[in-house]
C-alpha cells in the first residue's frame, strides 16, 4: 500500500511534540495490537518477531527510538524502504496505540544472537562469495539485494531463510528472468524490468540485457531466485550462525568502514 508525500505529510503537528517515551498503557496497548495486526502483520509477523520487516520485539528502531519516532515512522514511512506511511489509514490516536504495542512487545535483547560476526564477515567475502552479487557499503556486487543496511531491516529468521531456502520469499524486482532468443540462445537473469511488452534483466557477471518481447522466441518471469541453495551443505551450522552475525550488524554506517 503506497500513499503519495502529500498524504504522508498530513499528520497534525502536536502528533510529534510527544516529549518522551511513556511506560506503555496495558489497555492501549492492547488496542495497539488490533491495529497492529491487519496492517503490519504481513511484514512484521503477527507478535511482531518480523519476516520481511525487522524484528520489532528486539526494541531497535533503525528511525529512532523515542515516540515521536516510532509515530512518525508508523505515518510517514521509510522513503528509499519497503516500509509504506499509514497517515491516510489510520487515526493519530490509533498510531499512539500501536507505539504502546510495540513498547509492550520490546524486550530490548541486543546480546543473544549467536556467531562470531568477525568470522562471519570473512565468510561472506571469501568462502560464501556473497560479495559477487550483493553490495555492502561500496564493495561488492550489484545483481542481488543491496545489504549495507540489512541489520535493521531483516528478522533474523528471514536472514536464515534468505541463505537456506533462497527461494522462499522472492523481493520485488529480484525475480528470475529467462529470454531465448530467435537464434535458440537463452540467457538467465535477475529481473530488472518486466511487462506486456519487454524484459530487462542483469546475468551473473553483470551484463544488462533489455528485450522486445515480439524480438525473442520466449521471454519469462519465474518466482525463484539465481541465489544457490546449497549454502546449508557448504556451511556448517556454526558458520551460518557467524554469517548470520555479520549480516545482523550491518546497520549502514558500520557497513561503510
Amino acid at each position: 500500500m503506497n500513499h503519495s508525500i502529500a498524504i504522508l505529510l498530513l499528520v497534525p503537528a502536536a502528533a510529534w511534540a510527544q516529549p518522551a517515551n511513556s511506560p506503555p498503557d496495558p489497555d492501549a496497548a492492547a488496542g495497539g495490537g488490533a491495529a497492529f495486526r491487519p496492517y503490519c502483520t504481513p511484514c512484521h509477523g503477527v507478535r511482531g518477531e518480523g519476516g520481511r520487516g525487522p524484528d520489532l520485539t528486539r526494541g531497535v528502531y533503525a528511525t529512532g527510538d523515542k515516540d515521536a519516532d516510532l509515530f512518525r515512522t508508523i505515518a510517514n514511512g521509510v522513503p528509499g524502504t519497503e516500509m509504506p506511511g499509514f497517515a491516510a489509514d489510520l487515526r493519530d490516536e490509533d498510531i499512539t496505540r500501536i507505539v504502546a504495542f510495540l513498547r509492550s512487545i520490546a524486550r530490548h535483547e541486543v546480546a543473544g544472537i549467536p556467531g562470531d560476526r568477525a568470522k562471519g564477515e570473512k565468510l561472506f567475502w571469501e568462502k560464501g562469495g556473497c560479495g559477487a552479487c550483493h553490495v555492502v557499503g561500496v564493495r561488492g556486487g550489484r545483481m542481488g539485494p543491496d545489504l549495507t543496511r540489512i541489520g535493521p531491516q531483516r528478522s533474523l529468521q528471514y536472514l536464515r531463510d534468505a541463505v537456506l531456502a533462497p527461494s522462499k520469499d522472492i523481493l520485488p524486482g529480484y525475480a528470475t528472468i529467462t529470454v531465448i532468443r530467435r537464434d535458440g540462445t537463452k540467457l538467465v537473469g535477475v529481473e530488472r524490468g518486466y511487462d506486456n511488452f519487454s524484459a530487462q534483466l542483469m546475468d551473473v557477471a553483470g551484463n544488462y540485457y533489455s528485450f522486445l518481447k515480439s524480438e525473442v522466441r520466449s521471454a519469462a518471469r519465474e518466482t525463484r531466485s539465481l541465489m544457490t541453495d546449497q549454502y546449508g551443505r557448504l556451511f556448517t551450522p556454526a558458520e551460518i550462525d557467524d554469517l548470520l552475525a555479520y549480516l545482523v550488524s550491518l546497520r549502514g554506517a558500520e557497513a561503510a568502514r
